[in-house]
């Protein structure tokens, strides 16, 4: 049986357009690092925040490398009215995208242990620190942002290699 187009007014035939746009014209196979980037881009387009759209994508290793296990972007809390909460300058109401995706795997049952982040902007100290504990072993952003060098060091530390994709305006 064959449905109707769907009509729904969150349905918007420009972003759609937009993503089968540049999913046609791409002409070539994209690597898995631009794959998995461009979906963590795509899941942040989810985001109610209006200052910022982040995304994360969390990829398994190991025996079954490159399988997106969780995602998540920056928001409310599941079920909580999108009411701005601020204090000292800072939002409070609202979960980062890393955190969400972390929760998405542990809701799930599934071990984040060895896997690879895909975050679109560099993480705050305290993502990466749940990214480190959770035990995720790679780290790859795409936007520079509020770049703490303590983030750095601690990951260093941790053992978790840390990875721009941008570099001189090029995906690496």
């Amino acid at each position: 049986m064959t449905q109707e187009p769907s009509s729904s007014p969150s349905l918007s035939s420009d972003f759609l357009s937009g993503v089968a746009g540049v999913v046609e014209n791409h002409g070539e196979r994209p690597s898995w690092d631009e794959y998995f980037m461009a979906t963590a881009f795509l899941i942040a387009s989810r985001s109610a925040c209006g200052r910022l759209h982040v995304g994360s994508v969390l990829v398994s290793a190991g025996e079954h490398p490159n399988r997106i296990i969780a995602a998540g972007y920056n928001g409310f809390l599941p079920g909580s009215p999108h009411l701005s909460r601020v204090r000292e300058g800072h939002e409070q109401g609202t979960v980062h995208a890393e955190q969400n995706a972390i929760a998405d795997a542990a809701r799930r049952g599934i071990s984040v242990e060895g896997a690879t982040a895909y975050i679109t902007h560099f993480p705050c100290i305290q993502c990466a620190k749940i990214l480190a504990a959770a035990g995720i072993r790679m780290i790859k952003y795409y936007h520079n942002y509020r770049n703490d060098p303590m983030v750095v060091e601690i990951l260093e530390e941790s053992g978790i290699v840390l990875e721009s994709l941008l570099t001189d305006g090029k995906l690496t």
